[in-house]
């Protein structure tokens, strides 16, 4: 009986229940109708507008093996699949196409209502309509860009990327066998370019020609390749060594030798053929092009102005006018020549002999900064355990920085150091190159890995990747390019980091601190007036002359911002934006204001101009 009653009151309960289901979901349909109804226009937008970005960023990477291959990791989670490995060939023809993709998305992104979409969103569509329309602005002037320029061009970046390509599974030492055997093909296409310019009356100038050839024939030699000590040798062999550990199983020893074997055979017969004929084509294109005259009042020197005023404006994220930013300039470097006076009168720290003097390694650096910014900076999350309520946890592994040397046969034109970005969804192994002609080491070695390390471009970029501004449902502003964002905040640290190293030196980090601003500051302007007032050598000597330089190291800054426009801008500039901002910030917050939180602020905001900060900033009360 007892049994019994307990399954009817089972089935009683069971009806009642379902009852109370049929309730729930007629109820739950006529809520969903109503939410749906009444937010339908905010969940398109957001819909329409990841689709937009998530095609954009498919278009941009998917013709490119080589730029795919350092942004993502596993390119399928993104929705691009394997295709032929290629490097993109320059011509007209695909230029024009490239240019009328930006007008498309244009097009589509004016048709959705940036009101109607999430807080997050907003602030993308934002930056993502002024990035596309400073990018359709420059695109009117085809000709001024140097992909070759002797300092920072493509014969230069090519190798690097070939020598830091990562063997994760045996198709990608296919793809960069592949690759490297495209080198010539992709330096036809430049020269190509070249030729328009020579063309149109723009090629670079005889010297910068000179310096080049001089460069690409130096670059890579048989003996170089046969000895196995040039970098694209060695690092091919190394990577190859490391994939057989890690693989055994997919990389016999006989394979390991096809590889190895097949690499020196393109470089023979494809790669150092390829920068033999840059310098030989660059060198005749120097001799035959006609370059023109610009004199100050003419059209073309109008136009070349107009290019450098949209390159600033890219560079640096500044929406400033040449007016407003060398005014800037100039009160900042009164400023600084004022300080750098007071501070060559005072009395020697005297305190200063009892600092270290012992030289501290690289690795020790890197760890004393990260120790030295914690009270200033947010943490990055890598290798912590996941704090969230989140059902899901996870871990990031923690973040490792190899430290390597740029190669003897690049180290000539390059700079002291740079950082290699990791791809977007493996970034917690970096690399930092040093290069060894630059004799770096004390205070400026220090300084030097605060700008690509701690608190500067690693942390920097970790931080973004941690943060989920860009993610699978809208990867796009992991490829958005902003400079100006990127240096001014990787000097911002670098001239805070001088306070940090005061505590290991004995130096007046104070005065090397102020030096080196005032440095930069004059290069900026030099950069302006040189590019858009037209400033010439001979006036340029002259000005430098009176601070104490000489002609011929006066000549090698001339020509090293002539090749270089708007360098000094994007860093110093940049720089100068973000005192601003954080002027901005300090009025706004009062007794709220901290570094640590503007330091947060401008973390969160990733990468963006600085007209897009400033606003972000005032709803950030």
């Amino acid at each position: 009986m007892r049994f019994l009653s307990k399954i009817h009151n089972f089935f009683s309960g069971k009806k009642l229940f379902s009852m109370l289901l049929l309730c729930f979901l007629l109820f739950s349909a006529g809520f969903l109708s109503f939410f749906i109804y009444r937010n339908a226009p905010s969940f398109l937008a957001d819909v329409s507008y990841n689709k937009l970005c998530r095609e954009i960023f498919r278009d941009e990477l998917s013709g490119n093996t080589l730029t795919l291959h350092y942004t993502l990791r596993n390119p399928a989670d993104y929705g691009i699949y394997d295709d032929e490995p290629h490097l993109p060939a320059y011509s007209a023809e695909n230029r024009a196409l490239s240019n009328a993709a930006v007008t498309e998305w244009l097009e589509q992104l004016s048709a959705i209502d940036p009101e109607q979409l999430s807080e997050k969103n907003r602030y993308s569509y934002t930056l993502l309509s002024r990035y596309l329309t400073l990018q359709q602005s420059l695109s009117a002037y085809t000709c001024y860009n140097e992909p070759l320029s002797p300092n920072s061009g493509m014969q230069q970046t090519l190798p690097v990327l070939f020598a830091e390509y990562r063997f994760d599974r045996r198709k990608d030492i296919d793809n960069y066998l592949s690759l490297l055997s495209q080198t010539g093909s992709y330096f036809v296409g430049l020269l190509a370019y070249e030729q328009e310019k020579a063309d149109a009356g723009l090629f670079m100038s005889e010297n910068s020609a000179a310096v080049l050839a001089k460069e690409c024939e130096a670059f890579l030699t048989e003996d170089a390749i046969d000895s196995g000590s040039h970098f694209l040798v060695d690092s091919f062999s190394s990577r190859l060594t490391e994939f057989q550990k890690t693989y055994p199983e997919l990389l016999s020893d006989e394979l390991f030798d096809i590889y190895y074997q097949e690499n020196i055979r393109i470089l023979k017969e494809d790669v150092m053929p390829a920068y033999q004929m840059i310098a030989e084509e660059m060198t005749h294109l120097s001799e035959t092009a006609v370059r023109k005259d610009l004199p100050r009042n003419s059209s073309a020197f109008t136009e070349k102005q107009r290019y450098y005023t949209l390159l600033v404006q890219k560079d640096t994220g500044s929406y400033r006018s040449i007016t407003e930013l060398q005014e800037m300039l100039y009160e900042q470097f009164d400023a600084l020549r004022l300080e750098l006076i007071n501070l060559k009168t005072q009395e020697a720290d005297t305190q200063a002999t009892a600092k270290h003097t012992h030289p501290l390694s690289v690795e020790n650096i890197l760890t004393f900064l990260q120790e030295d910014m914690k009270e200033d900076f947010p943490p990055l999350l890598s290798g912590t355990a996941d704090e969230s309520k989140s059902l899901i946890k996870r871990q990031l592994p923690p973040i490792s920085c190899d430290i390597k040397y740029i190669s003897e046969s690049l180290s000539a034109t390059s700079a002291p150091a740079f950082y290699l970005t990791p791809q977007m969804d493996a970034f917690h192994k970096n690399v930092i190159y040093i290069n060894p002609a630059s004799s770096l080491e004390g205070v400026s070695l220090y300084t030097t890995l605060a700008h690509e390390g701690f608190p500067g471009h690693l942390y920097q970029t970790v931080y973004a990747r941690e943060s989920g501004i860009a993610d699978t449902k809208n990867p796009l502003r992991g490829i958005l390019d902003y400079p100006g964002y990127a240096e001014g905040w990787a000097l911002y640290v670098e001239l805070l980091s001088y306070d940090y190293a005061g505590n290991y030196y004995a130096a007046d980090t104070n005065l090397q601190k102020t030096a080196r601003s005032m440095e930069l500051c004059l290069c900026a302007l030099l950069d302006l007036h040189i590019h858009y007032y037209g400033l010439t050598l001979s006036q340029t000597q002259v000005l430098l002359g009176q601070f104490g330089i000489s002609k011929d190291a006066a000549q090698n800054i001339y020509s090293y911002i002539a090749q270089e426009p708007a360098n000094y801008l994007k860093y110093y500039v940049s720089y100068l934006e973000i005192l601003s901002l954080k002027q901005d910030a300090m009025q706004l917050w009062k007794e709220d204001y901290s570094d640590y939180r503007f330091h947060q602020f401008y973390l969160d905001a990733g990468p963006s101009d600085f007209l897009s900060l400033k606003e972000r900033l005032q709803e950030n009360r």
